[in-house]
């Protein structure tokens, strides 16, 4: 009965959203996407399932809870390819509903413009993998719409400061008592449970919740602190379970230092040149764009200088209008903005399109949102809108200001930087209907995966069907690249494609500066394998970081001494124990 009590223009409004998810979903389901990232994110939930341990018994950068999640949802739903894309659906979703709800007291206009304009950049980079980054976003954002909900009930009632309802009406009382009074919980709760998928978002979501505790009083200031410490308490079962040792080696020092080396682009970005491989195999595809558009390389520069322009945006009103933080507009603009600029430094140390993107879903939409805040505080274009005698609007400040801003920055986006953007959401659309759909799928059974290399497409899949007919239930298999000196990216969709098989190494992610580093196992775990299959899909890997240093060339060694080719492609090689 809520949802019917909603004004129509918000029904509308989420409407447009729920369309703007839904035209590309057909498309994204058999979408090319990234092998390593939707390999790790089918498997490593089923070896959690199976009692193995992340950072223990296979490499895992970041927290527990989206493999938690994942683990339950796979049990009830099927570890399967389209179960796993409609998780990152659901993530998407979440995030671009929950930036319209913060942002909705400004202007539906504005919280539709901004919540679309976060849409195509996260939707584009990687599809639909169910990436823990994706899902601790969407948790901290729904953390603060209801916290600052809470700090809106708390301004205006009918809830005091300490938690009481001013009202003596017992039916008011009934309705609004639950939820009301234990909001402020539910939001920190949400706010550890994100913790618990990104460790690394503590700063970010650190300062967000920090702000709206201080803002808020008695017993939701209490509550929110309780809901956060409970969301995030889980942590501590994981950190016995792996022991702290080696949860904080593998959550904070592999990926915030030893993995730096290996990952690290030059910032700014080159004007000339992509320097991200994956981030030029991307822009070979091309759909007949009309529009005018600049280069590739320029679009990224032009998108990593927008998000830095839109931080210092958000700094700047963020002094203008501190001293109003009290007032509930004011509030919800400072902790989104706490919670972007906390994101930022992804974007600083790798500014390829996906960190763009991961960052600019929330730096966008705030620098619009600070835009509206410092037009409101200051009281510029209220009254009517008017030109050479014509009225546009009744009142600039609430309609007209609103959907400018969100012309400038969603239409500047895809404007700017379509490649990444605008123009791969329609891409995205038109595959779903079959327009420019050049996938080919790669089966076993009832699994399959797309790549968009006929070629790399047929040599893996002979692969597969060669170790399908070769290999027995609980042997061990062990899926690398080309040359193991250097371990930029690895296709571990295969170890999900053989659930029979054992994964029978420590990286099953496989990382320049860790899977490559001697002393670190890989030789071992490949001189007790039965089999290797290598893709040589990433051999032309050449980024401007340590990925391009050789790394040990021991797994080489073992693996031309103990093993024997028995099946070999242009792009794939099968090797088998010599017996």
């Amino acid at each position: 009965m809520q949802l019917l009590r909603r004004p129509k223009g918000d029904l509308i409004a989420w409407a447009v959203l729920a369309a703007a998810l839904l035209a590309p979903l057909p498309g994204l389901i058999t979408f090319t996407g990234p092998p390593m990232e939707e390999g790790f994110m089918l498997v490593f939930p089923q070896l959690v399932v199976a009692g193995k341990v992340p950072h223990v018994d296979f490499l895992h950068l970041y927290g527990p809870g989206s493999l938690w999640v994942l683990a339950a949802i796979y049990k009830v739903f099927g570890a399967t390819l389209e179960v796993q894309r409609m998780v990152g659906w659901l993530q998407h979703g979440a995030l671009v509903f929950g930036l319209f709800a913060l942002i909705r007291p400004w202007s539906r206009v504005l919280a539709t413009g901004l919540a679309l304009t976060a849409l195509v950049q996260v939707i584009t980079p990687v599809g639909l993998t169910a990436l823990a980054w994706d899902g601790a976003i969407a948790l901290a954002v729904w953390a603060l719409v209801l916290a600052t909900a809470s700090l809106d009930a708390q301004a205006a009632g009918p809830l005091q400061p300490d938690g009481r309802l001013r009202t003596s009406s017992t039916d008011e009382a009934g309705r609004l008592n639950w939820w009301l009074r234990w909001r402020p919980a539910v939001a920190g709760l949400l706010a550890g449970l994100a913790l618990l998928y990104r460790p690394d978002l503590i700063v970010a979501i650190g300062l967000a919740v920090a702000l709206m505790w201080w803002l808020l009083a008695g017993r939701d200031r209490r509550l929110l602190a309780v809901g956060t410490a409970v969301g995030v308490a889980p942590m501590l079962i994981h950190l016995a379970i792996s022991g702290p040792f080696r949860a904080i080696n593998g959550m904070v020092l592999d990926p915030v230092l030893r993995l730096r080396g290996g990952r690290t682009l030059p910032s700014p970005p080159s004007t000339d040149e992509l320097a991200s491989t994956l981030q030029r195999a991307a822009a070979l595809r091309t759909n007949g764009w009309p529009f005018p558009q600049p280069g590739a390389p320029m679009q990224v520069v032009v998108w990593f200088y927008a998000l830095l322009l839109g931080s210092l945006a958000i700094i700047v009103v963020a002094a203008l209008v501190w001293r109003n933080r009290s007032h509930p507009l004011t509030a919800r603009f400072l902790a989104l903005g706490a919670l972007a600029l906390g994101v930022l430094p992804q974007a600083l140390q790798r500014p390829d399109t996906t960190h763009l993107a991961w960052v600019g879903c929330l730096t966008l939409p705030a620098a619009g949102v600070a835009l509206a805040e410092l037009i409101r505080t200051r009281g510029w274009l209220s009254g009517p809108w008017e030109v050479r005698g014509h009225r546009l609007d009744a009142n600039s400040t609430s309609r007209f200001a609103p959907a400018l801003i969100a012309l400038i920055v969603g239409g500047g986006l895809a404007v700017s930087a379509p490649q990444y953007t605008s123009r791969a959401y329609v891409d995205l659309v038109g595959q779903g209907v079959g327009i420019n759909d050049t996938v080919v799928k790669v089966t076993r059974g009832d699994r399959h995966y797309y790549y968009g290399d006929p070629q790399r497409a047929a040599d893996l899949q002979a692969a597969i069907d060669l170790l399908d007919e070769r290999s027995k239930p609980g042997e061990t298999l062990v899926v690398g690249t080309g040359d193991l000196r250097f371990t930029p990216y690895s296709d571990a969709i295969v170890y999900w494609m053989f659930p029979e098989l054992k994964p029978g190494t420590f990286f099953i992610e496989m990382d320049p500066g860790l899977a490559n580093l001697a002393g670190n196992g890989l030789a071992e775990d490949i001189a007790d394998a039965d089999w290797v299959l290598q893709t040589r899909f990433w051999d032309e890997w050449d980024e401007p970081n340590d990925s391009a240093n050789p790394g040990d060339p021991l797994p080489n060694q073992v693996l031309a001494e103990d093993f024997c080719v028995v099946g070999e492609w242009p792009t794939v090689i099968l090797s088998e124990r010599c017996r």
